[in-house]
């Protein structure tokens, strides 16, 4: 007879504890194809601890998104969020639990090999990980465990909770959630307070062995409140004006992890080569999104590919395989500073299309993210229940600066020609002013 409950260690949360058909969920093959799939794509070239998994991470994610529900519903609810989401709090929170758990531990069903290094060039249009997510929920074994359970769960109830409204607009334009889904999704999802950041944040720094992206969870969900939003007249997710600190730590953890890991100049090049080796390597130049074929698609049939390209010197990869497993990585020549910007606001596109020139596209790259201004915006609930905005609440979160990262990258052999070159070409935008010195 089977256990009713099932727990594992995990270094971030403690134990992760989940029931049968959640285990039935863990041990489907969609599920465990995760265990292969890396979070970070080729960080460990940079940050050698980096080798998690998004098999742990959706663990995670399931772990934290059932403490904030618990949190948002165990207690007292105000009457006008009530009001809205009377009819799921009162016969179904059971139920939609479930499916909140269900949809944390299976939101990154989809990913490709090695993660967001290079979706967007590598999925045909209109496709992303989660639009593919969702195929596999409704087609795969998944969409059996969960409606053979013996209390059944709703394949697309998952996929609502799961896929992110904003991302989900670009596949359906028209498709609307409910006010309850739309706050559960939020749960999940949540630019400020969703579980999935909550838990990359806190797992990729632990990793990583970097300090930016620790701040305190248990006081973060500890504080979170349902509120109805004054701008939206709608249903959200606000924080009580004494858990303020752990979400300024957040916001500037996540701040500090763009600019330091995420987009760390050489995790960034390792990305870029990455993609152009399975753009040549790829059938057309795509993964397949059959669902069938995406849950074959792991990093270990990637990394074989790369090292057997990288063993034979005629491999028509073999330098791009090089690239990017063999430590003969391009080198920065150019990183975007503000003051270029504001002289010229084209100015790592002009850097990179000059170096085209002179050297060929085949020996330069660039790599551009923001600029994007974070939306810290959320409702603090104050001492008097009023509410209002964190940025005007918190001189900290007022203040966390927008992110704007960029590099232009070439080949080892010919950097100090591109440096010197960049240099003589665009000397009037990169030449700084003397401080002035006050005369005696």
């Amino acid at each position: 007879m089977r256990k009713p409950r099932h727990e594992v260690r995990d270094g971030i949360h403690g134990f992760v504890t989940f029931d049968n058909v959640e285990r039935d969920l863990i041990d489907s093959r969609p599920y465990q194809r995760l265990r292969s799939i890396h979070q970070l794509a080729l960080t460990y070239q940079l940050y050698p601890g980096a080798t998690h998994r998004r098999f742990e991470h959706c663990l995670g994610v399931m772990e934290i998104a059932s403490r904030i529900f618990d949190r948002l519903f165990d207690g007292q609810v105000p009457d006008n969020v009530r009001g809205r989401i009377a009819d799921e709090l009162q016969n179904d929170k059971g139920y939609w639990r479930r499916v909140l758990r269900a949809a944390a531990l299976l939101h990154d069903l989809g990913h490709l090999p090695f993660s967001h290094a290079a979706e967007a060039e590598l999925l045909p249009a209109g496709w992303d990980h989660e639009r593919l997510t969702a195929e596999i929920i409704r087609k795969s074994e998944i969409k059996d465990i969960l409606g053979n359970a013996t209390s059944p769960i709703k394949p697309e109830d998952v996929i609502d909770i799961a896929w992110s409204p904003k991302d989900r607009a670009k596949a359906e334009p028209d498709f609307k959630l409910s006010p309850w889904k739309a706050l559960l999704n939020e749960i999940i999802t949540g630019n400020t307070f969703g579980a999935d950041r909550i838990d990359y944040l806190l797992r990729d720094s632990w990793h990583a062995g970097v300090a930016y992206g620790r701040f305190d969870p248990d006081r973060l969900v500890a504080g979170l409140r349902p509120i109805v939003a004054p701008d939206t007249d709608e249903v959200a997710i606000g924080l009580d004006d004494g858990a303020i600190h752990a979400a300024e730590a957040l916001l500037l953890a996540r701040y500090f992890m763009y600019t330091q890991v995420y987009m760390h100049e050489v995790r960034r090049i390792y990305d870029l080569h990455l993609q152009r080796f399975l753009q040549a390597w790829l059938a057309e130049g795509k993964f397949d999104v059959a669902w069938e074929r995406a849950i074959l698609n792991t990093d270990d049939e990637v990394l074989a590919a790369m090292r057997a390209a990288m063993a034979d010197l005629n491999h028509p990869h073999h330098v791009l395989a090089q690239r990017a497993m063999g430590r003969q990585h391009f080198r920065t020549v150019y990183s975007l500073a503000a003051p270029h910007k504001k002289k010229k606001p084209t100015i790592l596109e002009d850097i990179y299309a000059f170096l085209c020139g002179q050297f060929g596209d085949s020996r330069i790259e660039r790599s551009q993210y923001g600029p994007k201004s974070e939306a810290n915006t959320f409702w603090v609930v104050l001492e008097s229940g009023d509410l209002q905005r964190a940025e005007e609440f918190s001189s900290v979160i007022a203040h966390v600066p927008s992110i704007e990262i960029g590099f232009v990258f070439a080949e080892s052999a010919i950097k100090d020609q591109a440096e010197e070159s960049i240099k003589a070409k665009f000397k009037n935008v990169l030449s700084t002013p003397k401080p002035r010195t006050r005369k005696k």
